[in-house]
């Protein structure tokens, strides 16, 4: 069954995964690179009807978030369903259709804009453009399954109202053995967004105390080596479903990896430390849902009511928003108190997002206002979706002397990759002149995703070249994306 549907400048933290030789994992890590074929909308150029009416001044960009309920929302009649309602969607809902041709058009003021979507085995190809300009193939298949996601950002729109379009395709990725139609979900769009990195539960910056139960069945002594084990820590059900966001991904022949922890025992911590404008913490509501206290840098507690009548998963349980761009803490404290129609005080801490100024190129981004490719790469490289990759994919390189050369025009700029047990380690290389070496490797069940492994900021404003190559011969790197401050 559709797992989706009952109808139906400096960032720190977080990294990414994959096994089989690890973190994008497995023989079968990559998809075939042809998959975000088509040109980007508005990334080269300016698409038809993009121009406003002479003597009249462009609209005043609104950024923000829109749900696919609102008023500037169309969805062709009769295509549109429901989502799964066990899922954390922006504003309670989402759509999704597998109708071929369907389309959703969103109309806003504004010079850049995100698709919230979701992506996982079942997800099928779309086609978006912009005012009627050309289409980008985007591809919405992915191992693990993420709700609520980034799934693309168009940019470099001209000052003024444009109209996206989304076009359910009814294709998919070859590389899906899902027996599915093929599906696209809208969630919501995003106007004029910050830079947002999703990091996982098991990320380095999140510190635990307590009796928090891990993801990784290896360390709870599940899985492979013995599966007669039935405790809760070795229920798919509880703390690595694929319901949560990164779980239920394996290489073979691993157990799943990823998901969420958990635990019931008043007392026990968490702090998360981070660098950035806002904060989530992504959780769930259960039936058996405690109350959590939650606070940011030490202030005011704020009490989190994890009660829900059944069980949900990626869903939004607290957020800080105003922050100032600096360095700041999350710390989520369980208690013994409880909602009276709970049958127990669980807290399950899923991932966190985390936004900060500046832009992000994807690994596959072109120049502003150029179809340039951004990032050009020398050696041998795939793309990698075995993971939770910004924006679903990244780039990567399994043999030594493998280089990604990013061009940019700003005064800062940080690499996102990621760190785990089978990542090996980069040279930087900035204007041609060596940073140094990076050593990637962290031990399981450590894995840095959202990682900005480099970052500089203080550059002379202008055009810069940062170049990441691989030194390893045994142990293979990713290139998930770019964020660059300081820009145009």
């Amino acid at each position: 069954m559709n797992r989706f549907m009952t109808c139906v400048g400096v960032l720190l933290l977080a990294g990414v995964a994959a096994s089989c030789g690890g973190g994008g994992g497995g023989g079968d890590s990559s998809s075939p690179s042809t998959t975000n074929t088509g040109t980007p909308p508005n990334n080269g150029g300016t698409p038809p009807n993009n121009t406003p009416p002479n003597n009249t001044p462009p609209a005043v960009s609104k950024p923000g978030r829109f749900e696919e309920t609102d008023a500037t929302v169309t969805l062709s009649p009769g295509d549109w369903g429901a989502t799964d309602a066990k899922f954390g969607w922006s504003g309670g809902a989402a759509v999704r259709s597998t109708v071929p041709n369907a389309t959703v058009s969103f109309t806003f003021s504004g010079k850049w804009v995100t698709w919230i979507g979701a992506r996982n085995e079942d997800g099928g190809f779309a086609d978006v453009s912009v005012d009627g300009g050309p289409a980008r193939r985007v591809d919405l298949f992915a191992r693990p399954q993420e709700m609520r996601t980034p799934v693309v950002t168009l940019r470099d729109l001209s000052p003024g109202q444009h109209t996206l379009t989304i076009r359910v395709t009814g294709e998919r990725n070859p590389a899906s053995t899902s027996t599915e139609p093929p599906v696209v979900v809208v969630d919501a769009f995003d106007v004029e967004p910050q830079i947002v990195s999703h990091f996982q539960e098991n990320d380095p910056a999140v510190q635990y105390s307590g009796t928090w139960i891990p993801p990784d069945l290896t360390a709870s002594g599940c899985g492979a080596n013995d599966p007669t084990l039935t405790g809760p820590e070795c229920d798919p059900s509880e703390d690595h479903s694929a319901n949560w966001s990164g779980g239920g991904v394996r290489s073979d022949p691993e157990v799943p990896r990823g998901g969420a922890r958990f635990t019931t025992t008043a007392g026990d911590k968490l702090t998360l430390t981070f660098r950035g404008t806002s904060v989530t913490w992504q959780g769930g509501h259960g039936p058996d849902g405690g109350i959590a206290n939650v606070q940011v840098d030490g202030g005011p507690v704020t009490p989190v009511d994890t009660y829900g009548p059944t069980q949900k998963f990626q869903e939004i349980m607290f957020s800080k928003t105003g922050l100032a761009d600096a360095t700041h803490t999350l710390t989520i404290t369980v208690t013994d108190q409880k909602n009276p129609a709970s049958i127990g005080t669980r807290i399950f801490v899923d991932a966190f997002d985390v936004t900060t100024p500046g832009r992000r190129f994807q690994e596959d981004d072109t120049l502003p206002n150029s179809q340039i490719a951004a990032t050009t790469y020398t050696g041998t490289w795939s793309r990698n979706v075995n993971r939770t990759w910004s924006e679903g994919a990244a780039q990567r390189a399994d043999a030594a002397g493998s280089i990604a050369r990013f061009t940019f025009t700003g005064t800062g700029v940080s690499y996102i990759g990621v760190q785990k047990n089978s990542i090996g380690p980069v040279i930087i290389r900035l204007d041609g002149v060596s940073k140094g070496q990076f050593d990637n490797f962290l031990k399981s069940p450590i894995e840095a995703y959202a990682h900005a492994i480099f970052s500089i900021d203080g550059l002379s404003p202008g055009q810069h070249t940062l170049e990441v190559e691989s030194v390893s011969g045994t142990a293979f790197i990713v290139v998930d994306a770019f964020d660059v401050r300081g820009g145009p």
